[in-house]
């Protein structure tokens, strides 16, 4: 038995005794399942069960009380035995099986009894109010997963780029051999495509019309289209029966609808598929017996329309919205119209710009002149597949592939050289975030700013040597500058951290310096730099805020360094480390924010 387990295979004894014993207390002699019955439960990996026969109000019923061999820490399941026909009562799974709890619910581990009779409790309780009739409006509030549980015919992944809101439309589809990609039109389609999967060739990205359906209502099981005749219906009823007639005139081998329709708890959308019926010996089903053009349009729709088994696929929705906050981050609709420009794709700027990527600004341009090198994997967003090239264009690929409704823009090239030129590409952002930690080219970027008739923030974010601190600076009214609180060379007057060596390290190489840090510490300070940048664009960060994380002071000392005493001075109370400060930048330290 290896090593740790005979401790666990105690605790799962000792749980199972404690339930029986208690079971013989009250009376009760459940029968343990065999292994034949427990076979039934497969794919819960069962270890042990019970079977009791317990009276209902409609007749006698057989209930399982299931456990893995991880109980009492994996709560037990309970399985009605006798029921009715799949689909026909929500929350049954088809072995049987019932959904009781959502997924995050606890038990008390050290009382495995008490969760056991809280589960059959709320087992009678259920099933009392399905015979009843009642809770049938919970396979409409958890429309997802009963259709899921209702699918049939090929697999196939579907990813959904439309806004699910009414009305019903004609919908624009991509079928790859792995993927089909719904969108609301061709132009949205095909950029999503080629931020995705670049390599796919002009002459694949070819698209063909699908239907959305919304409907009045969620449909109950009952309800679900089996066959061609129940999805025209379904169209007819929503009135754009007249654009599956349209989809039929293409003769594709397959016409994909999708049905949408509003929830309690927002928008669901799945998808039916219409087949066509299959060419047999060279006969084609729908035109025998007359001329391919001779065909009556009566007798095309029946055969094409009729009780031929229609295919139920789920939809895996990848809109921004939903990607973005499940449809519940009212930050969005600003983040989506946002456009953010990161100068410098180093381990600061890369993982800020995958930050803000991922946290749903629509537009991005990267700018960095610098080639990835091995020495970067450690601490950076990118991988050894990466050396040698580009890494803006690196960086974009990433972005692209991982979030394809992201716009990226790249440019490989100076800073400087972008802001010299007369159409500087900087010039129509809504925030710059600046993680050069390069003097000469902050020091441009910071004269730039403040030549500017449009005033936007630019969020300036650096480390401390071994990343034991870190900054980040906004700047966006005319009275503040980034030299504010630097000196003549730009060194900032306040530094969190003093060190009694030198910190910088060298490679053998002309002029390869860099601070040792890695990725764990500097994670604090990149994911504070982004969501500073995220407070300045959504005007919760006035400008001249200076943020300040502050590693463990343990963490601090064992790299060798101390607070300063400017630290000291302006944050006594943050000594221990592990947290932010803010205060307004400036050369006086002594300007801490409330």
């Amino acid at each position: 038995m290896p090593e740790g387990i005979a401790p666990l295979t105690k605790r799962f004894q000792s749980a199972v005794s404690v339930v029986e014993s208690h079971w013989q207390q009250a009376g009760l002699r459940p029968r343990r399942l065999d292994a034949r019955q427990l076979a039934a439960y497969r794919r819960h990996s069962i270890e042990i069960g019970w079977r009791f026969d317990c009276e209902f109000p409609d007749c006698r019923r057989r209930l399982d009380v299931l456990v893995t061999a991880g109980f009492p820490f994996v709560p037990a399941r309970i399985a009605l035995v006798d029921r009715p026909l799949f689909l026909t009562w929500p929350h049954v799974e088809s072995d049987g099986a019932l959904c009781l709890v959502p997924d995050y619910a606890t038990f008390p581990i050290d009382d495995p009894y008490a969760g056991i009779a809280h589960l059959l409790e709320r087992t009678y309780d259920l099933i009392e109010a399905l015979i009843r009739g009642e809770r049938t409006g919970d396979f409409q509030t958890e429309f997802l997963t009963y259709w899921h549980h209702a699918e049939r015919g090929p697999t196939r992944t579907i990813l959904s780029l439309i806004e699910p809101v009414p009305p019903s439309r004609v919908v624009k589809i991509w079928e790859g051999t792995r993927r089909t990609i719904i969108a609301d039109n061709d132009e949205k389609l095909r950029d999503w495509l080629r931020n995705f999967a670049p390599g796919i060739p002009a002459a694949e990205l070819r698209f063909h019309n699908g239907l959305l359906v919304w409907l009045d209502a969620v449909p109950l099981p009952s309800e679900y289209p089996s066959s061609a005749k129940d999805v025209y219906d379904m169209a007819a009823r929503a009135g754009v029966a007249e654009h599956l007639d349209e989809l039929a005139r293409e003769t594709r081998q397959r016409m994909i609808v999708m049905l949408g329709a509003n929830t309690e708890n927002g928008p669901a959308l799945a998808t039916t598929v219409v087949n066509r019926p299959k060419i047999v010996r060279g006969s084609d089903p729908l035109i025998a017996g007359f001329r391919p053009s001779r065909v009556p349009e009566d007798v095309l729709h029946a055969r094409l329309f009729g009780g031929a088994a229609a295919d139920r696929a789920s939809v895996e929705r990848v809109d921004p919205t939903w990607v973005h906050g499940r449809d519940h981050d009212p930050r969005i609709l600003t983040l989506r119209g946002a456009t953010i420009a990161v100068l410098g794709c180093g381990s600061v700027g890369a993982p800020v710009a995958m930050t803000l990527a991922r946290a749903g600004v629509g537009k991005l341009i990267l700018v960095d002149k610098q080639t990835f090198t091995g020495a970067n994997v450690g601490r950076h967003s990118l991988g050894v597949g990466s050396i040698g090239a580009s890494k803006t264009i690196e960086l974009t690929k990433r972005i692209r592939s991982d979030l394809p409704h992201i716009e990226v823009e790249y440019h490989n090239s100076l800073v400087q050289d972008l802001l010299l030129r007369a159409d500087c590409p900087l010039a129509g952002v809504h925030l710059i975030v600046s993680a050069l930690g390069d003097w000469p080219s902050e020091s441009l970027l910071d004269e730039w700013q403040a030549a500017q008739t449009r005033r936007f923030p630019i969020v300036y974010g650096w480390t401390e040597p071994h990343a034991a601190a870190g900054h980040a600076i906004v700047v966006s009214t005319g009275g503040d500058r980034l030299r504010d609180g630097l000196d003549a060379t730009g060194s900032p007057h306040l530094v969190a951290t003093r060190w009694a060596h030198e910190t910088r390290q060298y490679e053998p190489a002309c002029g390869a310096a860099f601070d040792p840090y890695g990725p764990v510490e500097l994670g604090f300070i990149t994911s504070m730099v982004a969501q500073t940048a995220l407070d300045a664009l959504l005007g919760q960060a006035v400008s001249a805020t200076h943020r300040i994380w502050l590693a463990r002071r343990a963490f601090v000392e064992a790299a060798g360094g101390a607070w300063s005493d400017e630290l000291r001075a302006i944050a006594p109370q943050a000594l221990d480390g592990a947290t932010m400060i803010e205060r307004r930048w400036s050369r006086a330290a002594k300007d801490l924010a409330a």
